[in-house]
């Protein structure tokens, strides 16, 4: 299995996970930092946008969706990166160090591994940096005897019945090092993302019970790469 990473400021030092990627994988990355209580949320949003020039020049980004995560207002992005290479090109020591000293609070990283992944809209979803869209992370157990091949199988076998889910605008499926397996989903907005979990039969998408979670993020601004040499290899996409 292969891998998600969470590093915090005690982890600087260390290198950014991805030992057993292959060299190709994709990579998602989710990171959140706390807000400022006393920073509102429009004064945040303005700040993501004066740093949309910053990240359309990042190598190897695919796509960014700035991100408030729902549960604790911490603001970061879900990033979509062409390989591990580009991803530990942005979050170096150095990235968590300035986190750290400008935001005054660590950055937190979360990486995964995607197997597979879809985008709903002809030509691409479009940049948007007044969105209404929201962002879920769901995740479940790996089932006992699946190995990544396996999981990689039953990702694309979802993809055609996935294109026709209503509202969703694109979908990385992944899978992580902690021995979970699921799907990043960025919806066109929050009632057809409540839509989908109520009448889903998917495993890794119910919230409810002890083993599948639901994470789920505000998306203000979306920002796709125009660079074809930004796009990963991705069954799917």
């Amino acid at each position: 299995m292969t891998v998600a990473v969470m590093l915090g400021a005690s982890a600087q030092a260390q290198p950014i996970g991805g030992d057993r990627y292959a060299a190709g994988s994709a990579v998602a990355a989710i990171v959140k930092v706390p807000k400022p209580w006393y920073a509102p949320r429009i004064v945040v949003v303005g700040k993501m946008r004066d740093t949309i020039p910053q990240s359309q020049a990042l190598p190897g980004l695919a796509f960014k969706a700035f991100s408030f995560a729902q549960a604790d207002g911490h603001y970061g992005g879900i990033y979509l990166w062409k390989d591990l290479a580009s991803a530990r090109g942005w979050f170096t020591p150095g990235w968590f160090a300035r986190v750290e000293r400008e935001r005054g609070a660590p950055g937190e990283v979360r990486f995964f591994e995607v197997l597979a992944a879809i985008d709903n809209t002809p030509g691409g979803t479009p940049a948007d940096v007044d969105s209404s869209s929201v962002a879920t992370l769901a995740t479940s157990p790996v089932p006992a005897g699946s190995d990544r091949h396996q999981m990689a199988r039953q990702f694309q076998s979802a993809l055609v019945a996935d294109r026709q889910i209503p509202g969703l605008m694109r979908r990385y499926f992944v899978v992580t090092d902690q021995g979970r397996f699921g799907h990043i989903s960025q919806w066109r907005d929050m009632a057809s993302a409540q839509q989908w979990f109520n009448g889903t039969k998917d495993s890794h998408a119910r919230s409810p019970g002890s083993d599948a979670t639901v994470e789920w993020f505000d998306t203000p601004i979306l920002l796709p790469s125009s660079l074809l040499a930004n796009q990963p290899q991705i069954p799917g996409l």
